[in-house]
């Protein structure tokens, strides 16, 4: 038989590795380590054996695919850096090339417009815009085709955010009556014929 102070030390010593302290930080497998250390018998200890052989297997995997995802992302990173060098966007080497076009002329046209009516196609809308302020005007110009916020417009204008907002929704609520107001008056003329 064994000598029982030799295990005991080999014990000890075999326990300090992190592997086997991770297997036996599981209440169930330090339960079943310290029976078959207590009463050494084939069977228990072939089921610690498999049980930790399972573990090992497991803890093996684990390292392998933590390897490949480590490996796998330093290759694409190198990859990713390559193709960067081989093909840079133009835009990075050249700050003064021309916006390309965007396809359709029409809209590029418009959009170097300043003045909102030429953007309007309904007639009854145009008609109403044209009813407007210049400062009412410009304040839907810069909001609806430059897309500037109020608090910029009212940067630029030298006037409160409110007073802009105030502006805007006056413009819009008077486009709003004078449409009623023809649309109306298009429904009398209609009833009356």
């Amino acid at each position: 038989m064994i000598d029982q102070t030799l295990l005991r030390a080999k014990i000890k010593e075999v326990t300090r590795y992190p592997l086997v302290k991770h297997f036996l930080s599981n209440p169930r497998y330090e339960r079943l380590f310290n029976h078959v250390l207590e009463h050494p018998d084939s069977e228990e200890a072939e089921c610690l054996d498999r049980e930790f052989k399972r573990f090992y297997k497991n803890i093996r995997m684990i390292k392998y695919i933590n390897s490949m995802i480590r490996i796998f992302s330093v290759d694409f990173d190198k990859r990713v850096r390559k193709n960067r060098e081989r093909f840079p966007l133009m835009i990075d080497d050249s700050p003064n090339l021309p916006e390309p076009p965007r396809g359709d002329l029409l809209d590029d046209v418009l959009e170097q417009e300043e003045d909102l009516s030429e953007h309007l196609q309904d007639p009854m809308l145009y008609e109403a815009f044209l009813q407007l302020t210049d400062k009412q005007k410009k304040v839907l110009a810069q909001i609806y085709i430059h897309g500037v916020s109020m608090q910029e417009i009212a940067d630029s204008l030298g006037e409160s955010r409110q007073n802009i907002s105030r502006i805007h929704k006056r413009a819009l609520e008077k486009i709003r009556e004078l449409l009623n107001s023809k649309a109306e008056g298009n429904d009398n003329s209609e009833s009356a014929r």
